[in-house]
């Protein structure tokens, strides 16, 4: 009888762990497949073309690449496109996008070029209806939900091809409720591996794919380098879209080819 409870309440937990990890119920994503999106841009820090700035779309477009960008708010609810929680690494300056004004953000440079921060709406303008990535970049503190109705109306307006991810759930979710026509994915990766600050339960949801049941998401971008979980394995076996991040050789771009519909790349011209 004991033996019998038990099991019970295994496949409870499995089935529950099911629905929970389940995406989103398969749509036609096949204007995202089958393609090679340059990281920040088709970028090179070392030789003047910063990542997220208007001369590395400019130059992924020159080649033909979708892109993957990242969206922020500034103080006064501009939307931007800036990767890094500061502002140390790419421009020499304290603070985070969140502390200055658009306006006060123009002092500051990429990598000690001539580059500035964009807004989001100069560089959709820029890729011209090139595929686009857009993360829905939420800084530790931030309103998740301020940068979603900022950024969405941009998203709107884009004449071409362009879907959203995040790594907040809360930001996927709030897609899934107000944008459901919308293409979402989320972003994740073997956090037990990569703590990231992350506390326990967040890194083991995260890891495992758990989160979907907020965003019901059409695909997971999935950071290849940690190797795949038990739960994303779960996940895969739904059938989305599987997108790769961040592919940093041909070499490896082939190795992932047959289990993922598209890469995420840097460091190299993708073939």
């Amino acid at each position: 009888m004991v033996l019998w409870i038990i099991l019970i309440l295994l496949l409870v937990l499995a089935g529950g762990a099911c629905f929970m990890i389940a995406p989103g119920k398969r749509r036609d994503t096949r204007r995202f497949e089958g393609q090679a999106f340059a990281h920040r841009g088709l970028f090179d820090n070392e030789h003047g073309v910063p990542e997220n700035s208007l001369a590395a779309f400019r130059r992924a477009r020159a080649h033909g690449f979708g892109v993957e960008l990242d969206v922020q708010l500034t103080k006064d609810g501009q939307v931007v496109v800036f990767h890094d929680d500061t502002l140390e690494r790419v421009c020499g300056n304290e603070g985070t996008i969140g502390s200055y004004t658009y306006q006060e953000l123009q002092r500051f440079r990429l990598y000690r070029t001539r580059e500035r921060i964009p807004l989001f709406s100069e560089v959709l303008k820029e890729l011209g209806g090139m595929p686009v990535i857009c993360e829905i970049k939420v800084a530790a503190g931030t309103d998740y939900q301020a940068l979603c109705e900022k950024a969405a109306p941009l998203i709107d307006s884009y004449r071409g091809d362009i879907c959203i991810e995040s790594f907040n759930p809360k930001a996927v979710g709030w897609f899934r409720k107000n944008r459901p026509e919308m293409i979402r994915g989320q972003l994740t990766m073997n956090f037990m591996k990569d703590p990231g600050g992350l506390p326990f339960p967040v890194r083991l949801a995260m890891s495992h794919c758990l989160v979907n049941v907020i965003g019901r998401p059409d695909f997971i971008a999935y950071g290849v380098d940690w190797g795949e979980t038990l739960g994303f394995m779960i996940c895969r076996s739904f059938h989305p879209m599987l997108a790769a991040w961040t592919i940093t050789s041909q070499e490896q771009q082939e190795t992932v080819r047959k289990r993922y519909h598209s890469v995420i790349f840097d460091h190299y011209i993708a073939q």
